[in-house]
């Protein structure tokens, strides 16, 4: 198991170039322990086998394997003997249950700009997704689709995700809120009548992406939930999360090139390698421990 920051039983943050595999927020999963906790279902066991403690959820920094989260949904549903589990537990959502992107959509001046801050901000807690959001002829279109076709195990993720963007929503504008068709790239399991109760709309299997549209009237729509005043706060610690990312990413990027360039029979030696990434080896060693 990797580690972060010397901090016990978290997984490792991962880098946004590839270096490790995809990795989403410990927080996320947070929630979902959460949930399970409501329904009388021990999340303790599924917790061991991925090598991670309740404690170690708390930290907002920390990241675990996708693949790994996307196992524990799968594994939870099945354990709590509820196929629906992801739709739950995404209508569960709160405030904090997406860390501070959750706080930057509540306390958007609109409902436009909650979407717009959420779609631009999301890889600052998730690798591996392609989230989209659009407005046009009437209708507005959220889409949220894991990129990695290797992660193939994403089902309860796909209904958790949608799901919990649309709580969001409904906690933003209020229960007015409507939805005008759901869309799920898996095939229905269970009784398709409990989606459509769900979301009280058409809901659409077997599709090219997961989304969900509504009437884009409900975009000038403001929130009673937070004061809007920490909107601008929120939104610059999110971009200097992300420009942070970015930067580590480029430099493990980089890193690999010239690692993967050395001769096998000859160490690197750190100053040979921070002269190819043009930088010095104080520098590199810096960004290393960092």
């Amino acid at each position: 198991m990797v580690r972060s920051g010397g901090e016990r039983g978290v997984f490792a943050h991962g880098t946004r170039a590839g270096m490790l595999k995809p990795t989403i927020s410990v927080l996320v999963l947070r929630h979902v322990v959460n949930c399970l906790d409501l329904v009388g279902c021990d999340p303790e066991p599924m917790l061991a086998r991925i090598a991670l403690r309740r404690d170690d959820l708390d930290n907002a920094r920390a990241v675990m394997p996708l693949e790994a989260f996307l196992g524990f949904l799968e594994c939870a549903a099945r354990e709590a003997g509820n196929p629906y589990l992801g739709l739950q537990a995404g209508r569960l959502g709160a405030l904090n249950s997406l860390g501070a992107l959750g706080f930057l959509f509540l306390s958007a001046p609109s409902l436009r700009a909650a979407f717009t801050g959420f779609a631009a901000y999301l890889a600052t807690i998730q690798d591996a997704v392609r989230n989209r959001f659009s407005a046009d002829e009437g209708l507005a279109t959220f889409e949220y689709l894991i990129t990695d076709q290797t992660l193939q195990s994403r089902r309860q993720d796909a209904e958790f995700s949608i799901a919990l963007m649309h709580n969001m929503c409904r906690n933003y504008v209020g229960g007015e809120f409507e939805l005008v068709e759901v869309r799920f790239e898996h095939s229905c399991v269970g009784d398709e009548r409990v989606y459509r109760e769900f979301f009280r709309c058409p809901v659409f299997f077997d599709q090219e992406t997961n989304a969900f549209c509504f009437e884009a009237r409900f975009l000038a729509c403001t929130s009673p939930v937070i004061d809007p005043e920490l909107f601008p706060i929120v939104e610059e610690h999110l971009r200097r999360r992300a420009a942070e990312s970015a930067r580590r990413g480029t430099s493990f990027g980089a890193l690999v090139q010239a690692l993967e360039a050395s001769p096998l029979d000859c160490a690197p030696q750190l100053e040979e390698v921070a002269e190819t990434m043009g930088v010095s080896a104080a520098t590199l060693s810096r960004r290393l421990r960092a």
